[in-house]
């Protein structure tokens, strides 16, 4: 159905007038979705794309209806600055969303992921269903980027700037992790083989512990910056597709996973032991999940069509927060710029 739905519609970009309510001295949290449940094909589309979370269970729609935006980054000494990869290319807004220009051309589409270097914001990488692309100039020019992956393993869903180390960034494709240290110039695999990587997590607190997410192996976690990994987690989740991992990036040892028939799981002490928090959610099928940037320990988990979720007590208890029938792709905070 999505599929269809995706084929279906025609993408236009259009401004809006939204203003942010956020606190000056808090992160601020998005969502790029799509409502799913319930479309038929060649009905009006529902506000689609990138949205913002303003109070409880309120959202404002940023910009353009785009069926397919995956996911969200910034610059973060110009938090206004805003990229999205969407089904169309990597768009740009110099204005927190209000408006958006399309950077890259006719060669790049279905942008899985983008991330620009905290260290050197000029450098903005994307992956695709294609390849890896960046851009050295915020993306005014893009340069196709895949020497040292293989070809027909440069599918890549899941791309991380290192937060702590300027032009190293690391990639996932269907053949596994590659790391690149000089901007994406050349890479170098360095772990899962064969395995497909559906999303990269580097803590925030604790800059060499990482996490990725595995199609049907689990996850991997790394603990001297990605340059070797070992599988964690339990059995049970080692056949799933696991969509999402975030660590707390107030404390590194708490960890969480969620993915498809298999729900949330979560760790306290840095990922040798995981439980599952299951009891009080509607389903098991999940796409994402983040830790809040603001409260400690408050954790955040999307569901299919069944709304967002979040708890306070490492996934105990959940309190429904909205966003039914839904479809979350990603979920992220922009920090305000440091002073």
């Amino acid at each position: 159905m999505l599929a269809a739905l995706l084929l279906a519609l025609t993408l236009g970009v259009a401004p809006t007038q939204a203003q942010s309510s956020s606190s000056d001295d808090e992160a601020t949290m998005y969502a790029t979705m799509i409502y799913t449940k319930g479309y038929v094909v060649g009905a009006s589309l529902a506000s689609s794309g990138l949205f913002r979370h303003e109070t409880d269970t309120t959202w404002t729609h940023l910009g353009h209806v785009n069926p397919r935006v995956k996911a969200l980054t910034y610059d973060p000494a110009h938090p206004d600055t805003l990229f999205i990869a969407a089904s169309n290319g990597a768009l740009r807004s110099y204005d927190g969303g209000q408006s958006w220009r399309i950077t890259t051309d006719w060669r790049v589409t279905e942008v899985m992921d983008v991330d620009l270097d905290p260290q050197n914001p000029q450098r903005v990488y994307i992956g695709t269903a294609y390849g890896v692309w960046r851009s050295y100039d915020q993306g005014a020019t893009w340069h196709e980027a895949n020497t040292g992956i293989p070809q027909g393993a440069t599918y890549t869903e899941a791309l991380e700037a290192d937060g702590t180390t300027e032009d190293r960034v690391l990639a996932g494709t269907n053949d596994g992790i590659y790391v690149s240290t000089d901007a994406a110039r050349t890479w170098t695999r360095v772990a899962a083989p064969g395995w497909e990587i559906l999303d990269l997590q580097q803590s925030r607190s604790a800059p060499d512990v990482w996490l990725a997410a595995t199609y049907q192996h689990g996850i991997l976690r790394s603990q001297d910056n990605g340059q070797r990994w070992e599988r964690v987690g339990p059995e049970a989740t080692r056949d799933k597709s696991i969509h999402g991992v975030t660590i707390d990036p107030h404390d590194a040892d708490r960890m969480a996973m969620a993915g498809w028939d298999m729900g949330v799981y979560v760790s306290d002490d840095g990922g040798e032991q995981w439980a599952a928090r299951n009891d009080g959610l509607p389903t098991d099928d999940f796409y994402e999940i983040i830790f809040d940037a603001n409260v400690p320990g408050r954790l955040w988990a999307a569901t299919l069509e069944q709304g967002l979720y979040r708890s306070d007590d490492m996934g105990r208890t959940w309190t429904y927060d909205g966003l039914y029938g839904t479809l979350i792709f990603d979920l992220s905070f922009v920090y305000p710029a440091n002073p």
